[in-house]
């Protein structure tokens, strides 16, 4: 018997022309996504390096919401542009992402185990911060915010704010917290009043790295890599 190879009522499939394939990589679409906000400042970079290195390459339009959208520890950003300049951004994002987690999962100190808030990964400011002050995590779970005020002597708002202020923002990434910080003209005696919002469990975080980076070298912002020379 002769046995045929011929499909019976398959179609052949074959791939669009090309020109189908560059009409569809020239349409304008929009990706939206959620950005573990403890990894964003070192996914932007130094003064908005790495995120404004992309936006050249691609000349895709890149936006990350700013510090009163943050929700539940996520941030929002929003690519748009082409369908190839979107997949050309998005897969350059997810690589800074990826060296962003690497970045701030820094060895630990010998001798002690450092810890994480929730045991989420230890940044190189909770890594630095324990160094200089032990760290004891929150056992309140409350998922209710709270504000708490709390005062530092007004010598030491520059190590808390750093360089550009860059070390009061990491802090902000780091806890998840809202910091507000008296202004110059607000400030009475030798003290100045900051306001933490947020989760009891971060509120707690925020308030000890502010203590801790008041014990840091004053040239922190530098030393934990949030700034270049």
């Amino acid at each position: 018997a002769v046995v045929s190879t011929q499909s019976t009522g398959a179609r052949s499939r074959s791939p669009p022309p090309r020109s189908i394939l560059e009409e569809f990589m020239r349409e304008d679409i929009t990706k939206e996504f959620m950005l573990d906000n403890a990894i964003t400042a070192n996914v932007i970079g130094p003064k908005g390096s790495r995120i404004s290195a992309i936006r050249q390459q691609t000349t895709a339009i890149i936006k990350i919401g700013d510090d009163d959208s943050v929700a539940e520890g996520k941030r929002k950003m929003v690519i748009s542009g082409t369908l190839k300049e979107v997949m050309w951004a998005f897969n350059a994002v997810k690589r800074l992402i990826k060296d962003a987690e690497d970045e701030i999962r820094g060895p630990g100190v010998p001798g002690e185990a450092l810890q994480g808030q929730g045991g989420a990964p230890v940044s190189k400011m909770m890594e630095q911060a324990q160094t200089v002050l032990p760290f004891t995590p929150s056992e309140d779970t409350s998922e209710e915010p709270v504000d708490k005020d709390i005062t530092i002597p007004n010598k030491n708002v520059g190590q808390v704010l750093g360089r550009r202020a860059a070390i009061i923002s990491e802090i902000r990434n780091t806890s998840n917290c809202k910091i507000i910080i008296e202004k110059d003209g607000e400030v009475v005696g030798d003290d100045r009043k900051i306001k933490i919002t947020g989760k009891p469990k971060d509120v707690h975080l925020a308030e000890y790295l502010i203590s801790a980076v008041q014990m840091m070298p004053k040239d922190a912002s530098y030393k934990l890599g949030l700034l270049q020379h």
